[in-house]
């Protein structure tokens, strides 16, 4: 086997809904689910729910934080997907920061042994960082992204709309990581 390493398609939009729908329609009805985080939900995903309701895409809401990047918050992701009849045809949307794009982005390559994922990051640290390269994780044993897979997502969708609701120590730190 060849050494080939293939790479996500980075899209910048500002038509979030635009975006998605071509994705969507790619895979069948029903197969496309949603992840996001608490914060990111209230402030961003809740302004788009009638899109994924007449799209028949299911929401997922994990807790918000650190603390929530377990392995009880991918189970939590897994049963979902399980009990909402997920298969390896599906397609994971995966809408917030680092922290939700790694433990949703894990959890997808994990279940049936790996299903699609599209990352649409909402901080700049993970628009130009976790969301790309293919890393996904969840810390373990008290050690930060001990456990985790490596898979490009399918695509990326920049919307820098997103970066107007997060703060100045937030902001910093991704121009930091975009200048390093």
């Amino acid at each position: 086997m060849g050494n080939s390493t293939i790479y996500s398609k980075i899209i910048y939009s500002r038509t979030i809904e635009k975006e998605l729908s071509r994705w969507i329609e790619k895979y069948p009805k029903g197969k496309v689910f949603l992840a996001t985080e608490e914060t990111v939900n209230d402030l961003w995903v809740s302004k788009f729910d009638d899109f994924f309701v007449s799209n028949e895409i299911k929401k997922i809401v994990i807790p918000a934080g650190e603390s929530n990047k377990k392995i009880e918050s991918v189970a939590k992701i897994w049963k979902f997907l399980s009990k909402n009849g997920g298969d390896r045809k599906s397609l994971l949307i995966n809408i917030g920061g680092g922290m939700l794009t790694d433990l949703a982005g894990f959890a997808a390559t994990t279940f049936k042994r790996g299903i699609d994922f599209l990352n649409v990051p909402t901080t700049l640290l993970s628009q130009v960082d976790a969301s790309v390269g293919g890393k996904t994780g969840i810390n373990f044993n008290g050690l930060k992204n001990e456990v985790g897979t490596f898979k490009e997502p399918v695509a990326v969708i920049i919307n820098t709309n997103f970066l107007k609701t997060i703060d100045k120590e937030n902001f910093i730190s991704g121009f930091a990581e975009m200048i390093k």
